[in-house]
């Protein structure tokens, strides 16, 4: 017969075995996510190398989110992801598990380095909102440079139209030369789309929807509103272009407004106390001097 020692040492191997089995498997499902999560990144990916480097780092947590996240948080999130050039290579749940992954990380990180809770709690809240500082400031910049870039377009439009040629014919000829900006690309998608079969209020809805600015919006609606009622669309261009040149000199000058206000902590904080230094420091050298 075997021992009671005998039967506690097979009971405990049996465990070890089934534990190590069990932590095997779980480890081979987590590596095959993590590769499907990293092949699924690394094509085609417009994201920068940082977000690329996190993306496959937080991959598990991506894959884990993917099914879970709500359509409108989704829908929020790659609108943003669409007006900053990055939907090609960032997803939704993809961003939000780098978001979510990487205040976790850095508030561990500093909480075993420092060993402050306060520390680590605020280093954890600093890295939650950077994620998404950074899409927001990525996206404002995308629109600024398309309300920039807008009136020459329109101006490039408007005069191919009024020569005679259609629209497609105008977009090839203002995108021919054009340096390569965001407005190009978007442009350069419109006539992919009506080569591919696409309707012209579809195409124009589709540059509308990816570009996400006001001013694109309106000259959406008026293009198609002056094609479905015959209109002619080089007045419209011209309408349209006058209009956001007009909003550019109104911005150019609530700039040069704000640049005084905006100035005054510089000088403030940094200007005036190196004249008063300047100017103070020889006659409290000279009073220390004269001094008995």
């Amino acid at each position: 017969m075997v021992s009671a020692d005998g039967l506690i040492a097979i009971s405990m191997t049996v465990a070890v075995f089934a534990g190590a089995w069990l932590v095997a498997r779980a480890m081979t499902s987590v590596a095959a996510r993590w590769r499907t999560a990293q092949n699924a990144t690394l094509s085609e990916n417009s994201a920068p190398w940082l977000w690329r480097m996190m993306i496959v780092l937080s991959a598990p947590l991506a894959v884990w989110l993917g099914p879970r996240l709500s359509l409108g948080l989704r829908e929020r999130i790659q609108r943003e992801l669409r007006v900053a050039e990055i939907d090609d290579g960032l997803l939704p749940h993809q961003f939000l598990a780098v978001a979510l992954s990487l205040p976790i990380v850095v508030g561990l990180g500093a909480l075993m380095t420092v060993g402050t809770v306060s520390v680590a709690l605020l280093a954890a809240a600093i890295l939650a909102l950077l994620p998404w500082w950074w899409l927001k400031e990525a996206a404002a910049r995308q629109r600024l440079e398309v309300l920039r870039e807008l009136p020459t377009y329109l101006d490039m439009l408007t005069l191919s139209l009024e020569a005679g040629g259609a629209l497609s014919v105008a977009l090839k000829i203002c995108t021919e030369r054009a340096p390569d900006t965001l407005l190009k690309r978007a442009f350069l998608r419109v006539q992919g789309d009506l080569r591919a079969g696409r309707s012209r209020v579809e195409a124009l809805r589709a540059l509308a929807e990816r570009l996400d600015s006001p001013a694109v919006t309106a000259l959406v609606a008026a293009l198609i509103q002056a094609d479905s009622s015959g209109g002619s669309l080089a007045d419209v261009l011209r309408a349209q272009s006058e209009q956001r040149l007009d909003e550019r000199f109104a911005r150019a000058e609530k700039a040069a407004m704000e640049a005084p206000v905006k100035m005054l902590g510089p000088l403030v904080l940094c200007i005036f106390p190196c004249t008063f230094i300047v100017l103070g420091a020889p006659i409290v050298l000279r009073f220390i001097d004269l001094s008995p």
